[in-house]
């Protein structure tokens, strides 16, 4: 395990550098939109992305619940959850809809539409990322968005797709967001 922690902390520093220059690269408007009545409150408010999964969920997937909360400190709140080929990290980005990510899209190396039953969504690797086992599945809900991260530890990196895996753990969720 001591392997995955550490794997797991340098991932974590350069997905937190990713996520910083994902953010950053969008002038003013890397928060809430706010309207003439002022900020709206997300869609996303009540929706907590360490129970979006169960146990039973989290365990056929081979992750360990509870998950660790983490804030990325770039507006992207959730958990980490931990698992023996790769950590899986759910967040929550209020006010961060598909066109937030568009104005983005120049920050990623795989950047494809796609549909996760009735919600638009991108299937995404940060710029730098490919062949390193880590994909985001990006899904509009209530207002902002919802990602599923897999990250997979550098020895289940071959033969794994981290971007199926994060779809398929999108499809679990999917039923669970806000409109």
């Amino acid at each position: 395990m001591v392997s995955m922690r550490t794997t797991r902390t340098t991932v974590a520093a350069v997905l937190a550098s990713a996520g910083l220059l994902l953010a950053g690269c969008g002038g003013p408007s890397a928060g809430p939109t706010p309207t003439s009545d002022g900020p709206q409150e997300s869609g996303l408010a009540n929706f907590d992305p360490c129970t979006a999964l169960s146990a039973e969920q989290l365990q056929a997937q081979g992750i360990e619940a509870p998950g660790e909360p983490v804030d990325q400190g770039i507006g992207e709140v959730g958990c980490d959850f931990d698992g023996q080929e790769m950590v899986l990290t759910l967040l929550k980005a209020d006010g961060r809809n598909l066109s937030y990510w568009e104005e983005r899209r120049s920050n990623f190396d795989k950047f494809d539409k796609n549909q996760v039953a009735s919600r638009q969504g991108i299937s995404g690797i940060a710029a730098g990322g490919m062949g390193q086992g880590v994909c985001r599945q990006i899904l509009e809900a209530g207002g902002g968005s919802i990602i599923a991260q897999v990250t997979y530890s550098s020895d289940a990196v071959q033969g794994n797709d981290p971007c199926a895996k994060a779809l398929e753990i999108a499809q679990q969720i999917e039923p669970k967001l806000p409109k």
